[in-house]
């Protein structure tokens, strides 16, 4: 698998995110409690120091591409990641790109902008599932990412159908969710949107696996 382009990118967003921090770091007096978490209201509730504020997505980026970097060594069916190279990767940027939007919102707060946390969580989760959505048609199976169900990986024609349905249910809850923070919906409104569409497409689509599945036995 060519991990070049997300590892180029993972290099790039620790670099740009070091560089934040030092700089936030050169403005934030030390005593300064930093929110590093916010309620449903986007008020922040949890606080930190500024050198840990600053420090917890770089380490999470980091973590994180080892995490997509070393993962492909364990998988049996390695030919079919490979062949998933784009999605895999796709869900590796995606991944990372939350967590620099996640360091910015930290590193605005502590200087004291203005911030639409609920709006802003709503936009960047749905344009992450509406670009994830519309590659997960071509996740080959395998046993690190994908809807893994044991109907999926009894068959591999299940495997493509679920993902067919994953992926676009996701690009239309990704719109929906771009649509309500363009809107500017009430927080709860959007939470509630989030939640139940996460849920719902993670239920459904291991409730269609069985039914595919189901319905390939019925004809066998």
């Amino acid at each position: 698998m060519n991990n070049a382009l997300p590892l180029k990118f993972s290099a790039a967003a620790l670099l740009a995110m070091a560089a934040a921090s030092a700089w936030a770091l050169t403005i934030v007096p030390g005593d300064t409690q930093v929110a590093v978490h916010f309620n449903l209201e986007g008020a922040p509730d949890r606080f930190a120091s500024p050198l840990f504020a600053f420090a917890i997505m770089p380490v999470a980026v980091l973590l994180l591409s080892l995490i997509f970097t070393v993962a492909p060594r364990f998988e049996r069916r390695r030919d079919n990641l490979q062949r998933s190279g784009n999605a895999y990767a796709t869900f590796w940027i995606g991944s990372l790109a939350i967590l620099l939007v996640a360091h910015a919102v930290i590193i605005a707060s502590a200087l004291g902008m203005a911030l639409s946390i609920p709006r802003g969580l709503t936009a960047v989760l749905g344009l992450f599932l509406m670009v994830t959505g519309n590659v997960a048609s071509r996740i080959r199976p395998n046993g690190i990412m994908g809807v893994r169900t044991p109907w999926t990986r009894a068959s591999d024609r299940i495997w493509a159908k679920t993902h067919r349905v994953f992926g676009w249910a996701s690009v239309l809850l990704g719109i929906g969710l771009v649509a309500l923070a363009i809107a500017n919906a009430a927080p709860a409104i959007m939470v509630s949107a989030i939640v139940g569409g996460v849920v719902a497409i993670s239920l459904g689509s291991i409730a269609y696996s069985y039914w595919a599945w189901r319905q390939e036995q019925a004809g066998a």
